[in-house]
């Protein structure tokens, strides 16, 4: 089980990064403008925000597995449709529908894995399920741009989009047997209303974890998405040399994962855990902006504070459970988590500035800064927290 649902994340993942690597291959073949390429992942961004919370409440009533399902094969459909239907209103409509398909995996996975999981094993269940995501996204630049290159970019997307519907076969057949938050509202008699599920969402603790996962996600993209220029503007150091930061801070996230996923499930005292993880995270991320360009000193920094910044998520996503109730985790999942959508709209336009003035350390500056402000909102709850926690 929680194998398929990690294959699922994984295609979530994946699928965001398609349209990004073939960007200049659209641009060669159809002629549209880099600026309105980027605008379809935007458009895809936008309307996963807007459904996820919606789809919270639905997965709570109406089951986790059929939404995952239908999900996984619409976003896989728009993919492959990218490369039938290239008029540009086309890919926008597309865009639209696979970013509300999009919506559905953090409420659906989280509900099935909290629902169906050994308690003594769920923070290894979360770790696992972050793994596959980051693994999608490492491995999409890599094998869409491969496709793209020998056979086009249409038949990148037709090929990488048919292969997520083969994947939909197995999980109908695979999942038959998965419990989630519907079935846990259904066994309590005193299960709680929509309006008082909505009611639910905007007690402190939840709308501070709201806020933990805005700035947690807009400190993380400055070194995930801006470090090459930010290396190149401020040292000098060449494009491809700066993506290989990049690379090594994905690759210690991903292995943070998993070790922060063994971690959190010896450890009673999750609220620490994720302190002392985000904390070092944040220092790392600043330290990022002072260290000279010296590639004995930029890869440790970028590998380890990855490492940190990875080995948080399992005990963030445990505190995240222990708010939920039994069957509300899908509406808990879809609201905390629309907050990663939230930052990841907002921050760039400010990093943008930064680079556009010449202050492009201020990226790592503002990284650290916000990441350090989402531990210590953690902090400050903590009282909450621990009453919440079983």
């Amino acid at each position: 089980m929680i194998s398929v649902i990690g294959l699922c994340h994984f295609f979530s993942h994946f699928y965001q990064f398609v349209l990004p690597p073939l960007s200049i291959l659209v641009h060669q073949a159809e002629g549209y403008s880099l600026e309105s390429l980027a605008l379809l992942v935007s458009v895809f961004y936008a309307a996963s925000f807007i459904l996820q919370i919606p789809v919270g409440f639905f997965v709570d009533r109406f089951g986790a597995r059929g939404i995952l399902i239908g999900g996984t094969a619409v976003l896989a459909s728009c993919t492959l449709l990218y490369g039938v239907y290239t008029s540009y209103p086309a890919l926008v409509i597309l865009s639209i529908i696979a970013g509300a398909a999009n919506s559905v995996y953090h409420p659906a996975d989280y509900s099935i894995l909290s629902a169906s999981v050994d308690k003594e094993k769920l923070g290894r269940a979360f770790g696992t399920h972050n793994f596959a995501g980051f693994a999608g996204y490492g491995t999409a630049p890599i094998l869409v741009a491969w496709l793209g290159s020998i056979w086009g970019w249409q038949n990148a997307a037709i090929i990488t989009g048919g292969s997520g519907l083969v994947f939909v076969v197995f999980v109908i057949f695979l999942s038959r047997d998965f419990e989630d938050s519907s079935h846990r509202r259904q066994a309590d008699a005193n299960s709680t209303s929509l309006i008082q599920d909505g009611k639910m969402l905007l007690k402190a603790p939840l709308l501070l974890f709201l806020l933990f996962f805005t700035l947690l996600s807009a400190g993380q993209l400055g070194a995930q998405w801006f470090a090459d220029d930010v290396l190149n503007l401020g040292h000098g150091i060449p494009v491809v040399e700066g993506n290989s930061y990049v690379s090594v801070f994905v690759i210690g996230i991903a292995l943070g994962i998993l070790g922060g996923g063994i971690a959190a499930d010896k450890s009673k005292d999750h609220i620490r855990l994720a302190v002392m993880a985000f904390a070092a995270c944040g220092l790392g991320t600043v330290l990022m902006g002072f260290v000279p360009p010296d590639a004995f000193i930029l890869y440790p920094l970028f590998v380890i504070t990855g490492f940190l910044f990875g080995f948080g998520f399992a005990s963030r996503d445990m505190l995240v459970r222990s708010l939920a109730p039994a069957g509300a985790s899908g509406a808990v999942f879809g609201f905390v988590f629309s907050g990663l959508d939230i930052g990841a709209a907002i921050i760039p336009l400010v990093y943008g500035y930064f680079l556009g003035v010449g202050l492009e350390f201020y990226v790592f500056y503002l990284g650290g800064v916000l990441i350090f402000s989402a531990t210590a909102i953690i902090g400050i709850a903590r009282k909450n927290f621990a009453r919440s926690n079983p």
